[in-house]
């Protein structure tokens, strides 16, 4: 395995070789959390495992981590490394948390501003 960035203009395929990566290591998050809620009974990424939810929280954690790693990379917040990708893999939820929140910080501030104009 090679430690390197990947960018657009060396490889046509980086965004979606970036995305899948970040889908692979929250399957593998995932699958990591499950067998320490199976050793220990406690899930250190707060999830809730059973017969029904584990299948569907693999799917929507590799999904989200896909989506928020394409997003990412296309929006380049994110260099296309191995790092990057095991980041953005485990992580997603708190990121993506911290963005909405920022977002939501730069619209009340904007509101705020266009109500002290009038």
């Amino acid at each position: 395995m090679k430690f390197e960035v990947i960018n657009a203009q060396d490889n046509e395929y980086a965004v979606v070789i970036f995305a899948a990566g970040c889908a692979v290591v929250g399957l593998l998050a995932v699958a990591g959390d499950l067998a320490l809620y199976s050793i220990r009974g406690e899930s250190l990424l707060g999830l809730k495992h059973g017969l029904k939810q584990t299948p569907i929280l693999c799917v929507a954690w590799a999904g989200g981590a896909l989506i928020f790693g394409y997003l990412g990379q296309m929006i380049h917040i994110f260099q296309a490394s191995v790092l990057a990708c095991a980041t953005v893999g485990t992580a997603w939820p708190i990121v993506f948390k911290r963005v909405i929140e920022k977002a939501s910080e730069t619209e009340m501030e904007q509101k705020v501003s266009e109500e002290e104009r009038s």
